[in-house]
């Protein structure tokens, strides 16, 4: 299943950009790299808008004047990445960033299913990469190719993971394990749900370093590799089977 991501040709800010909207602020590279949480403070013109300096461990992330970030703006039918640099910085009650609209914003419809917020320890290794989905031919799919390959992985480099959110098309979770990369292959221990099935091979989509309380960990993004419905499906029941449990618990 490939990422939906189309350029938004007609972005007005006004309209979706809100005054105290969270956002995430992505720095690609730099002292400061990775990703912070933060808010719209203020929308100054149809292309200019001041968000607040993002904190990390307590202290400002100086990001410095000129600086082109990416800010993430979350919706219900997906994600919007917006190219921005940093052109100035004031203080009012707290310090803010004032950021320039500087290319095309895109959209990233990040699930094609319902997503279910989670907290779910788990193991995961890596075997493969993009390389070998061009193996697949119209005799062997892509699941035997990597299952095989999985079984000749060494098995002894297994990851552990806090599993966040869940769709049927993939999950996000947070590792402290720095070697993870776009485009590789993954196996993901999926024993927790008592499927029929206790791994999902997936692909990473995306990775972003975060910082909480001191520590340096790494958010990857990855889309289930599904050429059987038959298991997306029973990801889905299984989805739903535990929303409707922790409703009736109370916890969301």
């Amino acid at each position: 299943m490939k990422r939906n991501s189309q350029v938004v040709k007609r972005f007005d800010l006004n309209r979706k950009v809100n005054i105290n909207q969270r956002i995430d602020v992505v720095v690609p590279f730099g002292n400061y790299e990775g990703q912070y949480s933060s808010q719209v403070a203020d929308i100054i013109s149809d292309s200019i808008f001041a968000i607040n300096t993002p904190f990390s461990e307590g202290k400002v992330v100086n990001i410095a004047i000129g600086t082109k970030i990416d800010i993430m703006l979350r919706e219900s039918t997906g994600l919007y990445k917006i190219p921005v640099k940093v052109i100035r910085r004031e203080v009012e009650v707290t310090p803010l960033l004032i950021v320039e609209l500087i290319g095309e914003v895109s959209k990233i419809q990040e699930r094609n299913f319902f997503r279910l917020d989670i907290y779910q320890e788990a193991k995961f290794r890596v075997i493969g990469n993009e390389e070998d989905l061009k193996e697949l031919d119209e005799n062997v799919g892509i699941e035997e190719i990597l299952s095989e390959k999985s079984l000749n992985s060494d098995s002894t480099n297994l990851y552990n993971a806090i599993i966040r959110d869940i769709s049927a098309s993939g999950l996000k979770m947070v590792t402290r394990e720095s070697s993870v990369r776009e485009g590789q292959i993954l196996e993901v221990d999926f024993s927790f749900a008592n499927l029929p099935f206790d791994k999902l091979l997936a692909k990473v989509v995306r990775v972003f370093a975060e910082f909480k309380q001191g520590e340096k960990r790494y958010s990857i993004g990855v889309e289930f590799i599904h050429q059987d419905t038959g298991k997306r499906d029973e990801v889905m029941q299984w989805l739903f089977a535990k929303q409707r449990e922790l409703r009736k618990k109370g916890l969301i």
